[in-house]
């Protein structure tokens, strides 16, 4: 769990990245850590988004590649879900004078080292 962790606080920055989740196939959040602006009955909010974000990836096309997201404003923020090999979906909290792209690489390179941990 510690190794989860330490991997989650090297995503987040505090600048352009403020927050991230890691939620399992079965939409149950693995691991967090919320902006703090953003409490847990918002969190759970943003996961009612989930599913909005599960239909829309029957309807995007396979050839845009595996580090595909959805963009949504939520509360302030903007929220970036990837879905992570249908083992679950990685949640990016963004600040909204950002812009996701900015940080994909870094954003890449953690779904790559995270895929292992998820089940």
């Amino acid at each position: 769990m510690e190794l989860k962790k330490l991997l989650l606080t090297e995503l987040i920055d505090g600048e352009v990245i403020v927050g991230a989740a890691i939620i399992n196939s079965s939409n149950v959040p693995l691991l967090h850590h919320l902006p703090n602006t953003l409490t847990v009955k918002s969190f759970r909010g943003v996961l009612s988004l989930l599913e909005f974000v599960q239909r829309s990836r029957k309807v995007s096309d396979d050839l845009l590649g595996n580090f595909q997201y959805l963009l949504i404003k939520y509360n302030n923020f903007k929220v970036a879900f990837f879905n992570m090999s249908d083992k679950g979906w990685l949640i990016v909290f963004v600040n909204p004078i950002w812009h996701v792209e900015n940080v994909m690489t870094k954003i890449r390179q953690f779904i790559i080292k995270s895929m292992k941990y998820i089940e």
